[in-house]
């Protein structure tokens, strides 16, 4: 049931299912950052769309197809890719910022310029 609501929705939007992925894992962090009030410098929201993605991918390895079980291992570990691909991009792009800016433990302990 969960597979075919996946394959209805990429039917709906007119995307490939790893389209999907990189769409749906970008909203997700976006709105992670807005629910858990933190920067982008943080981990903890792409550490949430890390664990939501495993979720994901553990009830998509093994999956009821044409009439067995099917296992892919291979296409769970592109999907992970595609969904922590810009994620881990806008994470890296803020924490090298901020440590440019602010000293290497800017990340996690944000503090104002000085004047």
């Amino acid at each position: 049931m969960y597979n075919a609501l996946k394959t209805d929705l990429t039917g709906f939007l007119g995307l490939t299912k790893d389209a999907l992925h990189i769409h749906i894992g970008l909203a997700i962090f976006l709105g992670l950052l807005l629910l858990l009030k933190r920067s982008p410098a943080s981990l903890l929201p792409w550490f949430g769309l890390l664990g939501l993605e495993l979720i994901n991918e553990f009830m998509d390895l093994f999956h009821w197809h044409a009439g067995a079980f099917s296992f892919e291992l291979g296409d769970s570990l592109k999907d992970i890719a595609n969904t922590m691909l810009w994620p881990t991009i806008v994470l890296i792009c803020f924490r090298v910022g901020s440590a440019r800016r602010y000293g290497p433990f800017a990340a996690t302990t944000p503090q104002a310029p000085a004047e």
